[in-house]
């Protein structure tokens, strides 16, 4: 495992992973990521996500991608030891609970050079069974924190910085207008849209993840879900659309909010500073404020549109392609 990774490290490394301005010609095999799907009829919310994803970077890196993931349904697939990277989108399997043999399985996989990418491996308790959204939550998910207890019960999730260099492996802040093609006469993002991406959604093309670390090196990674940012059709256009949630207040809203009458629940989630905000949330309905614990209350608005769909799009791509290629270099 470790001579197979050194030989993709100096692959990507040898080609210094820069934006190229001619194509080189190179063979039709490459790097495999491998997908666990303990179902393997089961049904994936985003087919299209990883190998659109692997194809964006064949396209837009020197690093050479197979874009067809390859799907292991155990962890204890001889090929695991094969392979630098294990995905693992966690709202696809069918439960977070393995064997022991699994579980040692993926231990050896990690402590040999393996790295483990769990998207919706964070995921806030409002959303329930709800597939369809991500929320930047600070902890990992119940069953990912039962599960890797009984994988490394040494060790435990840990928040990653704002300045990791997951987020600045290749792609560096947000997006801009000239990569998501939009010309000067299109509309742009709404100013106040724009602010908070900036300054709380993603500040600096970052997002909520935790990690593990195995013999001194980042292992594992949990984020909210990503995937529903990488799809593309067969005619290039990404899939499905995105809104966006944005944390909004006014004058009085605090005052207005305390007195409001609700009947949904109330729900606890981790921040960034380790406080919590609490949500409140009717079952199977989108969150509808949020009571800070800095004693201020916003409420959740929604956005979408074409430009808002695409910048999201933009932002898990790259993102992803981040995450991937920070994998094979450390």
């Amino acid at each position: 495992m470790k001579n197979l990774i050194s030989t993709f490290v100096l692959l990507v490394c040898s080609t210094s992973l820069l934006w190229p301005e001619e194509r080189l010609e190179v063979k039709e095999s490459g790097i495999r990521i491998m997908q666990l799907m303990r179902t393997q009829n089961g049904i994936r919310r985003y087919p299209d996500a990883l190998p659109s994803l692997l194809k964006m970077m064949n396209e837009q890196t020197f690093a050479r991608f197979d874009t067809d993931p390859l799907y292991v349904s155990t962890l204890t697939d001889e090929r695991l030891l094969e392979n630098p990277i294990l995905y693992v989108n966690c709202d696809d399997q069918p439960n977070l609970e393995f064997p022991q043999e699994e579980r040692d399985a993926l231990r050896r996989y990690m402590e040999q050079g393996g790295f483990v990418y769990l998207d919706a491996g964070i995921k806030a308790s409002f959303l329930g069974s709800d597939l369809g959204h991500s929320y930047a939550a600070w902890e990992e998910r119940p069953e990912v924190k039962e599960w890797f207890a009984q994988v490394f019960p040494e060790k435990t999730f840990i928040p990653l910085p704002r300045n990791h260099d997951l987020f600045r492996t290749f792609f560096k802040g947000l997006p801009k207008n000239d990569y998501l093609k939009i010309e000067q006469n299109q509309k742009r993002l709404p100013d106040t849209v724009l602010k908070f991406v900036e300054q709380e959604k993603w500040p600096q093309g970052t997002y909520s993840f935790v990690g593990m670390k195995v013999k001194g090196r980042l292992a594992c990674v949990a984020s909210p879900i990503c995937a529903m940012g990488w799809g593309k059709d067969e005619f290039g256009a990404w899939i499905p659309p995105i809104s966006f949630r944005i944390r909004e207040s006014a004058e009085n809203f605090d005052q207005n909010l305390k007195l409001a009458s609700f009947s949904g629940g109330t729900f606890e989630v981790t921040r960034e500073d380790g406080l919590k905000d609490v949500i409140y949330s009717e079952p199977g309905q989108r969150p509808v404020w949020v009571q800070e614990p800095t004693g201020r209350w916003r409420i959740f608005k929604y956005y979408s549109g074409e430009e808002i769909s695409n910048y999201a799009h933009a932002f898990y791509s790259r993102l992803g392609m981040n995450v991937f290629l920070y994998a094979l270099l450390n």
